[in-house]
């Protein structure tokens, strides 16, 4: 699924209104009743629902809602916000045929901005995906009444006051939505954290914008879903042996820090690598050999931490990081290994740290090597404290087209940064998996994958997608709380059983 700037958005609707053809007032029709179906399926109970429209053509979706409800038995109120003096034509012809039994009231002044009754459902279409500058005046006026209020808000297309394709400082000033119903596509601003109030849950409509659009129409931005992965996912074939898929090489653990090399090499071995070899501190040996048999494991000579580097050449992929420590003979051990690899290499936890501090590492690094930094490791890899995520993934986009790795920027809609300057957000994950040990079993699904003949950006992104819908399955399973990375591990094989 392409991603598009509020521009390519409204080229989108164009197109479409010249090449499906459709007349706009048709098309706005179309929306809206898929919008009104939307609802219906999904909040049926809230029978009471005040619309709260500008004079855009987001207003104009609003009055078509209001109408359809009406003709379903809800019971509509409709509030008219003027913020200007030229009423879009499609709202204007929409407004002509909203029912006499509707109730509409204009707001011009701020003492005609209502007090909303605690029954109602507020649906707000004031401002659509071209707003460019702060709400003022009356409507930034309404905007607070309504985020004063307790009323369940659902926000049509994007809460009105907020960018789509930019960072928005005046957070004041936006509705801060309960529900948003995007129209045919995620807008890029939604996936950010700093705007989840003014999302809440997403919500994706389709309403049949023309497909020609996307042949035509270039982007940097991506959003992974269901059709993504089952275009990557390559099944298996009944004579495949297991030397087909790979032999990765995991290193990792330090005393005290077992669990997380654990973790790696079990969500590894969900993941399908034919064989996977483990190398940890001699005091790791034994836990591994006991609870990942299907692995082999390799003592380091010493006892507590990684000191020695390996031959690398029977490996497929390598994957370096968890639980191991930042002990100055595992920065030799880890920059040794660097130095000789011959295959794309997955970097995580003070791996990346260990990175960070040695930036002559950078020159060794093989071509599409996959660094999976959360938001604290990625600003030591920068040296940068960024004030807001659309600064951070443009640091991170850059960082991946001029070092020529894959940035795996981790955090809720994962951004993968590609060499090409391609960026894919992922769809999948919840909030139970903010908890330790959930990167490790990252780590351990990308280098299993990208053991297997998966292209690094493929093994990225799939790897991303399932890490995600494995922790979806666990939260239904044991709730957000309560769900473990062991849980999630155990939920991999679900993923793939619905690719």
């Amino acid at each position: 699924m392409k991603l598009y700037t509020a521009q390519q958005i409204r080229d989108w609707d164009k197109y479409t209104i010249e090449n499906e053809p459709i007349a706009g007032i048709d098309l706005m029709e179309r929306a809206a009743t898929a919008l009104t179906e939307w609802y219906e399926e999904n909040l049926d109970r809230y029978r009471d629902i005040t619309i709260v429209c500008g004079i855009g053509n987001n207003g104009g979706d609003g009055l078509v809602m209001a109408r359809l409800l009406h003709q379903q038995g809800y019971n509509l109120k409709c509030y008219i916000v003027h913020f200007g003096d030229h009423p879009s034509d499609d709202f204007k012809e929409n407004l002509e045929r909203l029912p006499k039994k509707i109730s509409c009231e204009d707001i011009r002044e701020v003492e005609d901005i209502p007090h909303f009754s605690d029954e109602t459902v507020i649906i707000d279409c004031i401002f659509g995906s071209g707003i460019s500058r702060p709400p003022k005046g009356t409507t930034l006026q309404v905007i607070e009444r309504i985020n004063a209020s307790h009323n369940p808000v659902i926000s049509v297309d994007i809460a009105s006051g907020l960018y789509t394709d930019h960072y928005s400082t005046h957070f004041q000033s936006i509705i801060n939505a309960d529900i948003t119903l995007s129209i045919e596509i995620p807008k890029l601003s939604m996936l950010f954290p700093e705007n989840e109030k003014n999302v809440g849950e997403l919500h994706i409509v389709p309403i049949g914008l023309h497909k020609g659009y996307h042949s035509t129409t270039t982007t940097p931005y991506f959003f992974t879903t269901s059709q993504t992965v089952q275009g990557i996912y390559k099944p298996r074939k009944r004579f495949d042996h297991k030397g087909k898929y790979g032999h990765l090489l995991l290193i990792g653990g330090s005393k005290g820090m077992i669990g997380a090399v654990q973790l790696s090499t079990k969500a590894a071995l969900r993941s399908g690598s034919g064989k996977t070899t483990v190398i940890v501190p001699a005091c790791g040996y034994e836990i591994m050999q006991a609870t990942c048999p299907e692995a082999m494991c390799i003592a380091d000579p010493s006892r507590n931490h990684i000191v020695a580097s390996t031959l690398l050449s029977p490996f497929s992929a390598i994957g370096i990081g968890p639980g191991i420590g930042r002990h100055e003979q595992t920065a030799k051990a880890i920059r040794s290994i660097l130095e000789d690899a011959k295959v794309p290499v997955v970097i995580d936890a003070d791996a990346l740290n260990m990175l960070a501090e040695n930036e002559e590492w950078w020159d060794f690094l093989p071509e599409n090597s996959i660094l999976t930094p959360h938001v604290g490791e990625f600003e030591r890899l920068t040296d940068i404290h960024f004030i807001n995520s659309f600064d951070r993934l443009e640091a991170a986009s850059k960082m991946a087209q001029e070092r020529k790795v894959i940035i795996v920027l981790k955090g809720a809609n994962t951004a993968i940064c590609l060499p090409n300057g391609h960026i894919h957000f992922n769809s999948t994950g919840n909030p139970g998996m903010a908890k330790g040990g959930s990167g490790d079993a990252l780590l351990g699904i990308i280098s299993g994958l990208l053991a297997q003949s998966y292209t690094p950006q493929e093994a990225a992104i799939l790897g991303v997608y399932i890490h995600g819908k494995a922790g979806d399955y666990t939260a239904i399973d044991k709730s957000v709380e309560a769900m473990t990375t062991s849980d999630l591990i155990d939920n991999i094989g679900k993923v793939f059983l619905g690719i």
